[in-house]
């Protein structure tokens, strides 16, 4: 594991103590310095390289950039330093990469994230705690208490612990998505976390010193961090060899904002109503899947949809969505053809090569029947153009079938439902009973001569959330040979929304545990609501995988949920065109 050291800056020096590095390799990690420099590019190729980042300690941070004047007693600082730690926490953040901040290093963090300080403890925060001791580093000088929820705890197991103390800036305002683990007696902020799942921590005393000293719970703390760094590279060349693929994403919904897939979108301005929600307003809105994201996340394949909301079923508006079901098809097709970093695939085949050519891949899909209107020639229209699976309906009955949020129009499968059904198997669209009726889908299962898909979907045993699954139809889909690809809407991860990774991989388990591991994917529903803290969008997609190895799965079994499930069943779906060409 390569651990990066970020380095004092002396007299034209990049260096630092030899207790950092000792203490990383005591815990079994192959300490790097980084070089001092400022290019944001340079300091991202060297973190492309690295499992895990050790910030180091130091002078002051300037005030500047937190917003604030700086106060008289802050003159040991170097402002050149400052950016190149700040772009460190920045860029190492945006890869997941394990962060460990130590004393200047939990500042940094704090204020390149969004928190300040404090910028004089003796003036600003009057205490009888000395915080710039005297003694030795090895020494330890006053307690902390540590909250017992905390990462901190498990790693220690102490709700209380002796720590050294070398700074008189502080914490002041928590950067958001951190949460205060220690305080000194004083209340000072000493150590804080990421609340968002992965590895990020800041501890404001010196456990280097401490940890080179043989003291246990500092050993403990790089120890732990060691080993969420080898973690970080296991998942890194997993996701290297392996195809990576998220069944659903709902982006081409913003093309009416101007979003190019091709491009790193920022913020836009959204109206909820213009894509099917009832509310009608202007709200910012950050895309979630592009290819640049893609790229950072080591996503390698994702399949978008052309999302229609249900309307009426007359003739006229049901033409309407057909039209904008192939307009925003062609639209992604032309911005898919515009990029040289990616291109569309067809078949299982399509996505081994596009990885071997280091580019990626995106599918395309249909989010609603509806979209169809009464014309199964257009079901021919759809596969011409390399639609891999249509959703039969979505939130509402349309002329195919009941949706999970119906009126049992037809009782499950209309008759034309039915005929879309053995046209779909006739030309090699998968079939998706996401957003349909129980009933429905169990009369798809019984007409489909093929597997059929949940693109995003999660177990109702586990969240009881009416476009859930129950354990019979998870068991029915599995007998036929299909799979679920696991929704990330916090409302199906858990029931009151408050969901993380760790509860998302609980779906999983319960699925694997009901039918194996052959019948659970990933479909992150990226950009129609997916993604909650820690896992809010594309490029931290790899917490997925670090977390399934926290649980044992194995790199086969996780080929198998990161798309190899899918791949299987479009394979079999689509073997009909290649019999059909022989």
């Amino acid at each position: 594991m390569l651990v990066g050291l970020s380095v004092n800056h002396k007299e034209g020096l990049s260096c630092i103590s030899n207790a950092y590095v000792n203490a990383v390799i005591k815990a079994g990690g192959i300490p790097i310095l980084i070089p001092l420099n400022t290019s944001k590019y340079q300091l991202d190729q060297i973190l492309s390289r690295l499992d895990g980042l050790i910030l180091s300690g130091g002078g002051d941070i300037n005030a500047s950039f937190f917003g604030e004047e700086l106060h008289p007693s802050v003159t040991d600082f170097d402002t050149e330093r400052d950016i190149y730690d700040i772009h460190l926490v920045q860029l190492a953040k945006e890869k997941q990469i394990p962060i460990l901040g130590i004393c200047r290093g939990m500042q940094v963090m704090n204020v390149a994230l969004g928190g300040n300080l404090i910028q004089d403890i003796p003036s600003i925060v009057p205490s009888n705690i000395i915080h710039s001791q005297q003694e030795p580093r090895e020494i330890g000088t006053h307690t902390v208490s540590i909250k017992e929820d905390s990462q901190l705890f498990s790693i220690i197991s102490k709700k209380e612990l002796l720590v050294n103390s070398f700074h008189h800036q502080a914490i002041g305002n928590i950067a958001p998505g951190f949460i205060a683990t220690a305080f000194a007696p004083d209340r000072i902020i000493e150590a804080f976390e990421s609340e968002e799942g992965y590895f990020m921590m800041g501890v404001q005393w010196h456990p280097e010193n401490m940890a080179v000293a043989e003291n246990p719970d500092m050993k403990a703390i790089f120890q732990h961090f060691v080993s969420e760094a080898d973690l970080y590279s296991r998942a890194k060349e997993i996701h290297q060899r392996i195809i990576t693929l998220d069944s659903h994403t709902d982006t081409p919904m913003y093309f009416r904002y101007g979003i190019d897939i091709g491009k790193d979108n920022g913020i836009i301005k959204v109206n909820p109503k213009d894509l099917g929600d009832s509310e009608d307003c202007i709200v910012d809105y950050q895309i979630k899947v592009d290819v640049p994201k893609m790229k950072k996340g080591m996503l390698d394949a994702t399949i978008m949809v052309a999302y229609i909301p249900q309307g009426s079923l007359s003739d006229k508006e049901q033409k309407k969505a057909t039209d904008y079901t192939f307009s925003t098809l062609n639209t992604l097709r032309s911005q898919i053809s515009n990029c040289k970093q990616v291109e569309q695939a067809y078949t299982g085949d399509d996505l081994k090569r596009i990885k071997k050519e280091n580019k990626k891949a995106i599918l395309l899909g249909l989010e609603n029947g509806y979209g169809i209107g009464k014309d199964l020639d257009n079901l021919k229209r759809l596969a011409d153009i390399g639609v891999v699976y249509i959703t039969l309906s979505h939130n509402g009955d349309n002329n195919i079938c009941d949706s999970h949020k119906g009126n049992r129009t037809h009782n499950g499968l209309s008759e034309y439902g039915k005929q879309v059904v053995r046209e779909m198997n006739r030309l090699g669209i998968i079939i998706d009973i996401s957003h349909t009726s129980e009933k429905t889908s169990f009369d798809v299962l019984e007409t489909s001569k093929y597997p059929i898909i949940a693109s995003h979907s999660s177990a109702k045993t586990i969240a009881n959330h009416s476009r859930n699954l129950s354990d019979d139809l998870i068991k029915a889909i599995a007998d036929k040979g299909g799979v679920i690809q696991i929704g990330l809407y916090k409302y199906f991860i858990e029931k009151d929304g408050r969901a993380n990774v760790s509860k998302a991989i609980d779906h999983i388990d319960h699925i694997v545990r009901l039918v194996g591991i052959d019948h659970v994917g990933i479909g992150s529903d990226f950009d129609g609501g997916g993604g909650f803290s820690g896992l809010q969008d594309v490029t931290e997609v790899i917490q997925i995988t670090l977390e399934l190895l926290r649980r044992g799965y194995t790199e086969t079994e996780i080929t198998k949920i990161w798309g190899g499930n899918f791949i299987r069943v479009m394979n079999i779906v689509q073997s009909v065109r290649i019999n059909k060409n022989k």
